[in-house]
Formats: structure tokens, C-alpha cells, sequence
């Protein structure tokens, strides 16, 4: 059952991107929202061929969890087409954080902005594994996650 309904959310994702022009992103696939957390990847663009650009990946705690700032979070690219990226392993660094409703002292979701250069003109994919840590003040879970989203250079 949370299979088809995981199915059915990325289906209307990825149609809703396609009929708002959501900066060029043609379909997006995230994880299996898990009891812990969600994860959202963003298209940051118009993108151009040879310049920079970049994907947010926002993690988002729930039920109790917040997103924990000690753990190193990483993005490791693994899969992308026509695009480059700095480093084989991505230390992220939080970009917007928004505090728990229940404790403004830690952050329920985090943007990390993670930066490429695209390659050519034409389709691309943003994909690679991200590696993250979600706490209760009991807990703490480390979760590495595949991603990918796949995005349009129209922009010679």
C-alpha cells in the first residue's frame, strides 16, 4: 500500500513540475518518505550550459525528530549526467533552517544547496546518495538515502 502511495505522490510530483515549468525540472524522484523524515529536492533554475547551478535537497524531521547539526552530512554524486561537481563527496553546509514548533532550539528542516556545473545543453540528471542524521533527544538515526532528479540546460 505505501508502495502505490509513494508511486502516486511522484506521479503527481513530477506531472505538477511538468505543467508549472517548476525551474525546469522535468521529474523529480525522491525516497520512500520514511516515519522519521521527508526529503524534497528543488531545481534552482534556469540552467545554462558551462555555468553553475544547483539542486536544494531539504530534509525535513518528523514525529519528534529534528535534524541532527552535528553529523557531517554528505551528498556523494553517483549516476549524474552532464553535470559536474567539485568533489567526489559533498560536505553540505545548511542554507535555511526552520525550527521545531516544539523547540525553536533545533532545526525541524534544513536546505542544503548542493552546487554543479552543467555540461552541455539538453537533458541532465541530478543523482548520488545523501547521507544525513535525524535525533530525538533519546536517538539518533543515520540514514543514506539515493536521490536523483532530472533537469533541463536550455540555456546555451
Amino acid at each position: 500500500m505505501r508502495s502505490i502511495l509513494f508511486s502516486l505522490v511522484v506521479v503527481v510530483f513530477a506531472s505538477a513540475c511538468q505543467q508549472a515549468g517548476a525551474a525546469h525540472a522535468e521529474s523529480a524522484v525522491a525516497p520512500l518518505p520514511e516515519d522519521e523524515y521527508t526529503i524534497d529536492l528543488a531545481a534552482k533554475g534556469p540552467y545554462a550550459a558551462g555555468r553553475r547551478g544547483s539542486v536544494a535537497i531539504t530534509v525535513a524531521a518528523r514525529k519528534g525528530y529534528h535534524v541532527n547539526p552535528d553529523y557531517p552530512a554528505t551528498f556523494k554524486p553517483e549516476g549524474a549526467e552532464a553535470l559536474k561537481f567539485a568533489e567526489e563527496r559533498i560536505k553540505l553546509t545548511a542554507g535555511k533552517n526552520t525550527p521545531c514548533a516544539e523547540n525553536a532550539q533545533v532545526a525541524c528542516a534544513v536546505e542544503f544547496p548542493v552546487a554543479f556545473t552543467a555540461e552541455r545543453r539538453g537533458p541532465a540528471r541530478f543523482a548520488g546518495m545523501l547521507a544525513f542524521s535525524v535525533c530525538t533527544p533519546k536517538v539518533c538515526l543515520i540514514r543514506k538515502v539515493p536521490l536523483t532528479l532530472a533537469l533541463n540546460v536550455d540555456i546555451e
